[in-house]
C-alpha cells in the first residue's frame, strides 16, 4: 500500500531533511543532552522506511524512524513531527502505541533478542507552549527500576519455611508445587498442610482440590482418569464435603502409582540386566575366537602387521597375545 504524502509542507520539509544522516545526527547531538549520544556509531545510522511498520501506522502521521548501533545494541529513534498549533494531551499514549509497533516489527526480524531501546522525540512548532508531561508512564519515578525489568519469582528457589508461615491458598500450592516431581516428598508435604487446607473457605477449597486432581491425573492408571474428570466436575458444581478424606484418597493414589512404577522399574531393570549379560557373553565369545585365530597365525609364522590386516585385531593386542604365546610355548 502506497503512503500518502502529508499535506502540511512543514512536515514534508522536515521529513526530507531528516533523510540526510548527517542532518539527523547533528539534530540528535544538538537536542539530546545525554552522554551516550556521542557514542552512536555514525556509520550504522539507517533511515527506516515506513513500510518497516507495514500499514499499521496511522497514515496521517508525519514521522521519521532511524535505527543505529550503540556498541552492541540496536537503538531506534522515533520522531513525530507534530503539526498541530496546540499540544495534544494524548501524545504519551500515541507515542507508546507507535513504539509498540516498532518493537513488534523488530521482534519479527530478530525474535531471539530482547526489546531494543526506542527514543521517542516530538518535533513541535505550535503557537502555544508545550504543557504536556514528557513522561509516558505515570509513577515512573517510583517504578522506573521495575517497569523495564520483569520480576522473576522462581518457585524452586522459594523458601519452604516462609511459604508455610503464610498459610494462604497460594503459599500452600507453591509449597506443594516445589515437590510435585518427588512423590514421597509431595505426599509428606500434603500431610503437613492438610490441617490448614481444611480451614480454607469453600470457594478456595474448590480451587485447591481441582488443582490437586490435575496434578495427580497424569500419574494414575488410564482407567482412573475418567473418574478424576468426574470428581473435577463434581467439585466445580458442589464443592468438597470431607476435605480430610479427599486429601487422604489423593495421597493413596499418588503412593499407589509410584509403587507400581517402582515395581515396573525393577522388572525392567531385571530384564535389561539379562539382556546386558547376554550381550557381554556374546562379546566375550567373539574376543576369545579372535585370540584363537591370532595364535594360529602366529604359530604359522606370520608377522604382526599381516595378522592385524587379515583379522582387524589391533596391533597392540596382537603383540600382547604374541608375548603370552612366546612365554608359555
Amino acid at each position: 500500500m502506497q503512503q500518502k504524502v502529508p499535506h502540511n509542507q512543514y512536515d514534508l520539509t522536515f521529513k526530507r531533511l531528516f533523510q540526510f544522516k548527517e542532518v539527523f545526527l547533528n539534530f540528535l547531538r544538538s537536542n539530546i543532552n545525554r552522554e551516550w549520544v556521542n557514542r552512536i556509531d555514525a556509520e550504522s545510522l539507517e533511515f527506516i522506511d515506513r513500510s518497516f511498520i507495514k500499514d499499521e501506522f496511522v497514515e496521517k502521521e508525519a514521522d521519521v524512524i532511524y535505527r543505529a548501533r550503540l556498541e552492541d545494541t540496536d537503538i531506534y529513534f522515533y520522531v513525530l513531527i507534530e503539526p498541530q498549533s496546540t499540544a495534544d494531551k494524548s501524545m504519551p499514549r500515541r507515542l507508546f502505541e507507535y513504539m509498540s509497533l516498532v518493537w513488534k516489527r523488530h521482534m519479527e526480524e530478530k525474535a531471539d533478542e530482547l526489546l531494543p531501546p526506542i527514543v521517542p522525540i516530538v518535533l513541535y512548532n505550535g503557537r502555544s507552549s508545550w504543557n504536556i508531561p514528557t513522561q509516558i508512564f505515570k509513577g515512573f519515578d517510583i517504578f522506573k527500576d521495575d517497569m523495564f525489568n520483569y520480576i522473576l519469582v522462581d518457585v524452586n528457589r522459594l523458601d519452604d519455611e516462609r511459604l508455610k508461615s503464610r498459610l494462604d491458598l497460594l503459599s500452600i500450592i507453591l509449597y506443594l508445587e516445589k515437590s510435585r516431581r518427588n512423590a514421597e516428598e509431595f505426599v509428606e508435604k500434603l500431610r503437613e498442610v492438610s490441617e490448614y487446607v481444611c480451614k480454607l473457605p469453600q470457594s478456595q477449597l474448590k480451587v485447591f482440590c481441582s488443582w490437586l486432581l490435575r496434578i495427580v491425573k497424569p500419574q494414575v492408571r488410564e482407567e482412573m482418569k475418567s473418574r478424576i474428570d468426574e470428581l473435577l466436575k463434581k467439585i466445580e458444581a458442589e464443592g468438597v464435603e470431607d476435605v480430610g478424606e479427599f486429601i487422604f484418597n489423593v495421597q493413596q493414589l499418588i503412593q499407589e502409582y509410584y509403587k507400581e512404577a517402582e515395581e515396573k522399574g525393577k522388572e525392567k531393570g531385571y530384564e535389561e540386566g539379562i539382556q546386558e549379560g547376554i550381550q557381554k557373553g556374546i562379546q566375550e565369545g567373539i574376543r576369545r575366537k579372535e585370540e584363537e585365530i591370532v595364535r594360529r597365525l602366529i604359530q604359522k609364522g606370520f608377522d604382526d602387521n599381516f595378522i592385524a590386516e587379515a583379522t582387524g585385531v589391533e596391533i597392540e593386542r596382537i603383540k600382547k597375545i604374541r608375548e603370552e604365546y612366546t612365554k608359555y610355548s
